[in-house]
């Protein structure tokens, strides 16, 4: 039993966590005999604990294509795929992720092969495991299915070690299907409650009503290619959406869960709060699954707090800047008396015709508090400091643009220098034109001048009650159903974001809705791959930011639009992700997706 020991030390408490690579490339069957590692609570725990580390959840530790990678660097967050933040459009999973789901795969095949066999485990108790197993594999592939389309379905260990390389890809609806019916037994068979970070009836009709939305999303808008390899029929989709509707509403009607609302006399810091105060403990009544990173329980940190940091106020360790948001996101966000549930541009004119304010944050005052909650807006205060954009300043009706050394402008001979005047003239930034900065997902309580790599612990919100809530409006809405059910779930969203209630409901509301309440959770981006929107809402895009200027005569500030970046733009292909080339060549009867 020592191994057991050891390893049970590590994953005991592990919640979704992290384990020694060196653990995981030895099979567990190897390590331990079924009987230690399926007949005790411990055992169980341990495996599954490598089970959820596995599962591709794009958190943290997803960067640049790849999960599990260097975590909270930004660089590459889905949110730079879309048009949440600066960046490039190189989108796609990266080519060893196939490799590392399959092996996956493989390893929760195996525990759902071997307890049934072991002797010391109850049928109840079995029963529990297989549910959590099987919600574990639907995580898994729609890891896969909704990268690359139809894959290799296996359901069972392969007696050859090399089955993989001889088996073609399946259909994408035998994927969707396979995701489904292990979702509904895991819904079936688990229980209403679980410890921190481990599935329970919930998390599974959760992660169903995603699912499902994006395949029913697909067959709705998008065509069938390679003979059903990629795509979904229309005639499916209807079946795929109802599940999306049937799931989502199990979970409203069970009342188990409801929206966060701790804060209710500042909303803005309820909204940033509901991503905060998600590790094990709080008592967070959104959160239907969580991925806890907390260095006592995982031995897992991540860095994103060091990595999103203002320039102004960076860290001494450096770093900074690294996820930034744009302007048309800001823009998403509608002013608070709205009820038109669409994008609302800043009141800032023109340089012919500026609109003035008094503070740097005056356009974004009235703006819905969730803004205020998801984005560090400039001239509001932030880690103990108020963050600063400037650019530079108009004298004379002439713009002079500073910069992060000469900050300060002289009248006199019209120039900036490092000689402070009584004219601010800088924000001490040095990203020209990116005014607004990360504030979802980050720690507002440790200083940050305490912020190191791999010193964050925020834990990731992977499932919670508001996105259930939009699911069930927009299948609800696809589905023709009564009207009442979309507007009344989107109602109750901005009920807790204090917005005025929208009087009808419309497609484009429900999916307006969506980018505001679940922008930087990394689910925007597949939103415009299931509404097959992607190359027509980015044919050579213009992203925008903001020049900020002190007016010296006015005493004022002015805002002006300027694109930043070149055009971005994705082309049919870019629906899927190229099968791996090393994939291909061993697998002859791997067919490439369609464009590559």
């Amino acid at each position: 039993m020592k191994n057991l020991k050891y390893i049970t030390a590590i994953f005991v408490l592990a919640g979704l966590c992290a384990c020694r690579k060196n653990l995981l490339d030895v099979q567990p069957t190897t390590l331990l005999t079924k009987d230690q590692i399926y007949g005790s609570p411990a055992g169980v725990t341990a495996y599954f604990a490598s089970l959820y580390k596995d599962m591709p959840v794009e958190d943290y530790a997803f960067c640049n294509g790849r999960f599990g990678q260097f975590p909270g660097n930004g660089d590459q967050y889905t949110a730079n795929w879309s048009d949440e933040a600066f960046s490039s459009n190189n989108a796609g999973i990266n080519d060893e992720n196939w490799g590392k789901l399959y092996k996956s795969i493989r390893n929760v095949n195996t525990f759902i092969q071997e307890i049934a066999a072991v002797s010391n485990v109850d049928a109840p108790t079995k029963k529990r495991y297989l549910a959590e197993a099987h919600f574990v594999r639907a995580y898994y592939y729609f890891g896969l299915v909704k990268y690359y389309g139809g894959v290799p379905i296996l359901t069972e260990p392969p007696a050859d070690p090399n089955a993989l390389l001889k088996q073609p890809r399946n259909k994408e609806e035998e994927v969707w299907d396979l995701i489904k019916n292990d979702l509904e037994q895991a819904a079936a068979d688990l229980p209403e409650t679980s410890d921190y970070g481990r599935a329970n009836k919930y998390a599974a009709l959760a992660l169903e009503s995603r699912a499902m939305l994006h395949a029913g999303s697909i067959g709705k808008f998008g065509t069938v290619q390679l003979g059903g390899v990629v795509g979904v029929s229309p005639a499916k989709a209807t079946d795929y959406l109802q599940a999306a509707y049937n799931a989502a509403k199990t979970i409203i009607t069970a009342g188990k869960y409801s929206l966060f609302n701790k804060y209710p006399t500042d909303l803005s810091k309820n909204f940033q709060y509901l991503f905060y105060e998600c590790k094990p403990g709080d008592a967070n009544t959104e959160a239907i699954l969580c991925k806890g990173y907390d260095y006592a329980g995982t031995q897992r940190t991540h860095s994103q707090d060091l990595m999103v940091l203002p320039d102004y106020i960076r860290s001494p360790a450096g770093y900074d800047n690294r996820l930034e948001p744009t302007l048309d996101l800001v823009e998403k966000f509608e002013s608070k008396t709205s009820t038109a549930g669409a994008a609302e541009p800043l009141n800032i004119g023109t340089p012919a015709s500026y609109v003035h304010y008094p503070t740097l944050s005056g356009p974004f005052e009235n703006k819905d508090p969730r803004l205020m909650g998801t984005v560090v807006v400039t001239g509001t205060s932030f880690r103990g400091a108020v963050i600063t954009g400037q650019r530079g300043v108009i004298y004379n009706n002439r713009e002079y643009n500073g910069n992060q050394v000469l900050q300060y402008f002289d009248v006199n001979t019209q120039s900036f220098t490092l000689t402070p005047t009584n004219v601010t003239g800088t924000g001490n930034s040095n990203s020209n034109s990116l005014t607004f900065w990360l504030k979802k997902w980050t720690d507002p309580v440790t200083d940050r001048n305490l912020l190191r790599d791999y010193t964050s612990r925020t834990s990731w919100l992977d499932l919670r009650y508001g996105e259930v809530l939009l699911n069930y409006a927009e299948a609800s809405f696809e589905l023709g159903k009564d009207p009442s059910e979309a507007l009344g779930a989107v109602n109750q969203l901005r009920a807790r974001a204090g917005m005025q209630a929208l009087t009808a409901i419309s497609r484009e509301k429900i999916r307006h809705e969506r980018m505001v309440e679940l922008s930087f959770e990394n689910r925007t981006f597949w939103d415009y791959i299931r509404w097959r929107t992607l190359t027509t809402d980015f044919n050579l895009r213009q992203e925008y930011g903001l020049d900020i200027y002190y007016d010296i005569s006015a005493k004022d500030y002015v805002f002006k639009k300027v694109p930043v970046g070149g055009g971005k733009t994705y082309q049919p292909r870019n629906y899927y992700s190229q099968i791996p080339g090393g994939e291909r060549s061993l697998n002859t009867s791997l067919i490439d997706n369609p464009g590559y």
